[in-house]
């Protein structure tokens, strides 16, 4: 497997045909380098302007269990500084819950002044006009990782990486059968010390790492195995998409442990994208998927 670099830009349509349509992994170094969100962002921001807000956070204690409690996000982003502080110190404190997969446009409008320069031709033609509502939020400690796993409804994923460092390690769709899934779409296998013991297998695939900065854009295509380890304190954000291929490309999965709920969604995505019924009218529909525990 082999991800394509360039510097600050990317033409949008050239993105669309030479990577989303041919499934080319890329990474646009400095894409979002200038906006407001990378400039701000930072756990003092949010503690000021949202602090009573209440949260829902998220812990991944192995074998894909997820485990959600509730904070408020004054609290949360406190111990964020107070465990990064604590780094330096003889007695580090419990690292933190990781903020994940939150629908952020939506609880906080104010904040799309911050990513005003975001292209939405970069998306298929469905997603532009409601782009900010696709969007789904992490922010958490350094230290965070989240195991291998592909996304849910076999989407493209474009992501963007607002503060800190991160370090994604990207499988190919075909080494699917290589790294012992559990469940959907998680993977016991851990790509930074595999067991070539129990997954002989592994020696054939294809994996490559790349670490991520501040206002990189970070694109992978449907059905790519990652998993991902947080060097710093991070903020970024991510929009999964549907094309037309890639929705039709997902019933095969039915058959192979697909939820669901994750077909259902995928129903959604096909009304939207094949039969061309009105994204205002299917939004509604399909929002719950951005709070979904999977």
């Amino acid at each position: 497997m082999q991800i394509e670099i360039l510097e600050r830009s990317i033409d949008p349509a050239a993105f669309r045909n030479d990577f989303v349509a041919k499934r080319r992994p890329l990474l646009v170094r400095g894409y979002g380098k200038d906006w407001g969100a990378t400039q701000k962002w930072k756990p003092e921001y949010f503690k000021q302007r949202f602090g009573d807000t209440s949260i829902q956070t998220k812990t991944f204690p192995g074998n894909g269990k997820i485990v959600l409690e509730r904070a408020d996000l004054s609290s949360y982003m406190d111990s964020l500084t107070e465990y990064e502080e604590s780094l330096a110190t003889s007695a580090p404190r419990a690292r933190p819950a990781y903020w994940h997969d939150v629908p952020i446009f939506q609880m906080f409008e104010e904040l799309m002044q911050d990513v005003a320069q975001f292209e939405p031709a970069l998306l298929p033609r469905f997603y532009r006009a409601n782009w900010s509502q696709y969007v789904q939020f992490f922010m958490g400690p350094s230290g965070s990782v989240t195991k291998l796993h592909f996304d849910t409804l076999r989407t493209h994923n474009l992501f963007f990486q607002v503060s800190g460092r991160k370090t994604w390690t990207l499988l190919p769709p075909s080494d699917f059968e290589r790294c012992g899934r559990r469940q959907w779409r998680w993977f016991d296998l851990d790509p930074e010390a595999p067991d070539l013991a129990r997954f002989p297998e592994y020696r054939q695939a294809r994996p490559v790492t790349v670490t991520i900065d501040s206002g990189d854009l970070l694109y992978i295509p449907p059905g790519t195995l990652h998993h991902v380890r947080s060097l710093d304190p991070c903020i970024s954000f991510n929009i999964d998409f549907h094309t037309p291929s890639s929705v039709m490309d997902s019933f095969r999965f039915i058959n192979r442990g697909m939820p669901r709920e994750a077909l259902y969604y995928n129903l959604i995505s096909f009304l939207g994208l094949v039969l061309k019924l009105p994204e205002k009218l299917l939004f509604r529909f399909y929002k719950p998927y951005l709070n979904y525990v999977s």
